[in-house]
């Protein structure tokens, strides 16, 4: 695994449990969820255009119509939708999300761009 050095220590988790930020280009979704550090492309695989930034659980919440997204896996977990009765017309949805393993290194991460689908531990 080739592990490159992020600008995020993991003191940022001390008052958020999910933080987006750009690497190598990509707009990256970290989270934190029990002790456990993930990482996955932050576009949302319906319309491509909403950084997630929401976590509950071990699931990213797209904020435009709520799809679900597995933060381990990538994996969509519910449909977007226009409202609780209206799912949204999906003709081209981009699943899963790719993920990222993470480690920790000196109290910073580190992420390795070209692995996908593992966890680190915090």
């Amino acid at each position: 695994m080739a592990y490159r050095p992020m600008s995020v220590s993991t003191k940022v988790f001390e008052r958020r449990n999910a933080v987006n930020t750009w690497f190598a280009g990509r707009p990256v979704l970290l989270a934190q969820v029990d002790g456990q550090i993930y990482a996955l492309d932050a576009v949302c695989s319906h319309v491509g255009c909403a950084l997630l930034t929401e976590v509950e659980g071990g699931v990213a919440v797209c904020p435009l119509h709520g799809a679900r997204f597995d933060l381990h896996t990538g994996a969509m977990v519910s449909e977007p939708r226009v409202r609780p009765e209206a799912p949204c017309a999906q003709e081209e949805n981009h699943v899963p999300l790719r993920t990222y393993p993470v480690r920790v290194h000196e109290g910073f991460l580190e992420i390795d761009m070209e692995g996908s689908g593992t966890v680190a531990h915090g």
